[in-house]
Parts: structure tokens; C-alpha cells; sequence
């Protein structure tokens, strides 16, 4: 991981971007292609797979620029959305046997609790909306939503240290 001192401020990078500075889209790569592939990975299991996944999302999101709104998400949240829908669209094509996962997480040292690793899985890399995990857990929606925006928190806090 980057330490913090390297990177560009958000504001700096995403002034340069609306102004199609390539440059910028180079940093934006540099500081965000490691977390984006960690998902992208963690979902698909093949890192040939993963590489050209990530690939496809920052050239789609250099493309899709101005559809960015900075007052609505941040750009990392904006990149892991997208991520998110590209890893479902190449999951609906190729249907992979969730059965056959090659990551053991017990050997993963994880600070993140089962019941939140889980939540986690279901929304960021299997694609579930918090609807249908409330539907299936049979708990309220804003419930799922507040454990859901809970451990985000811990995961920030966790990334910041």
C-alpha cells in the first residue's frame, strides 16, 4: 500500500481530470489500480481475468469521466461501483462454480469479523443489493443498510492507520 504523503489529493487530481490531462489519469491509475484489482481478484480468482477487468475500468471510467459527480460520491467509491458492475457483467458471462474459490481465508490474518467479511462478500463481490439481502435474512432493510455502512466505517478506519 501507498503511504498517504505520496499521494495526490483528490481535489488536485479531480481538477486535473476535468480537464482530460492525462497525467492525472495516470495518478489516478497509480493510487487506485491495486485496490480495484484486490476487488476485482478476491471476485473473479484469476489474475490474467482480474488485469484485464481493471483494465477495462479505468478505460471506461476515462471515457465515462463526465458522468463523475464529485458532489454525490467520492472517486474511489465511483471506481469501486464500477468495478463492481464490471466483475458482475464478466460473472453473469462466464458463470463461475462459487464452490471452487481458490482464497483460504483462514490463513488471511482478518480484523474483520465473519458476520461483516460475509456482508461485505454478498454486496461488493457477489452483487446482492441490500434489498435482497434483507429479503433473504429476513431483517429490515435499514438494519442490513446500517451493519453495511458500520463496517465500511471500520474498513476506513483500518485503511487510515
Amino acid at each position: 500500500m501507498k503511504h498517504q504523503s505520496y499521494l495526490v489529493s483528490e481535489e488536485l487530481l479531480l481538477r486535473k481530470l476535468n480537464k482530460r490531462d492525462e497525467v492525472a489519469f495516470q495518478w489516478l491509475y497509480d493510487q487506485y489500480a491495486h485496490v480495484l484489482y484486490g476487488v476485482v481478484i478476491t471476485s473473479l480468482g484469476q489474475s490474467t481475468l482480474a488485469n484485464t477487468v481493471v483494465e477495462t475500468i479505468f478505460v471506461k471510467a476515462w471515457a465515462d469521466f463526465d458522468q463523475f459527480n464529485p458532489r454525490k460520491t467520492r472517486l474511489l467509491t465511483w471506481l469501486l461501483n464500477r468495478a463492481r458492475a464490471e466483475v458482475a457483467t464478466v460473472l453473469a458471462k462466464t458463470a463461475p462454480d462459487p464452490a471452487k474459490s481458490t482464497i483460504d481465508y483462514e490463513v488471511v490474518d482478518n480484523p474483520i469479523s465473519e458476520e461483516n467479511r460475509t456482508l461485505l462478500d454478498a454486496v461488493f463481490f457477489r452483487g446482492q443489493s441490500v434489498t435482497q439481502l434483507a429479503n433473504s435474512s429476513q431483517e429490515p432493510e435499514p438494519s442490513v443498510h446500517h451493519r453495511l455502512h458500520t463496517v465500511l466505517h471500520e474498513l476506513k478506519s483500518l485503511f487510515s492507520q
